[in-house]
């Protein structure tokens, strides 16, 4: 496992991190852990669902109907904003 240091931290988050540590009661160290897993967890969700919206709306196999891919990067873009 790697180990990481976060070099100047907002003292608003890292307030918020110590508060919410203590309400699950569980330890700075536990609560950043959680938080940094979550959200990469997130995106690898976020990824994957917008990953099989496009197999589904490219279709899968030979004779499968064809989009055309550059709607497909407008609407990614403007769903980003």
């Amino acid at each position: 496992m790697a180990e990481l240091k976060v070099r100047q931290l907002e003292n608003r988050v890292a307030s918020a991190l110590r508060s919410r540590a203590e309400r699950r009661g569980v330890s700075l160290e536990e609560e950043v852990r959680s938080t940094l897993t979550a959200a990469v967890d997130a995106r690898r969700e976020a990824f994957a669902r917008r990953a099989a919206a496009c197999r589904r709306a490219v279709g899968e196999g030979p004779g499968a109907a064809r989009l055309d891919s550059a709607r497909l990067v407008r609407k990614e873009r403007d769903a980003r904003g």
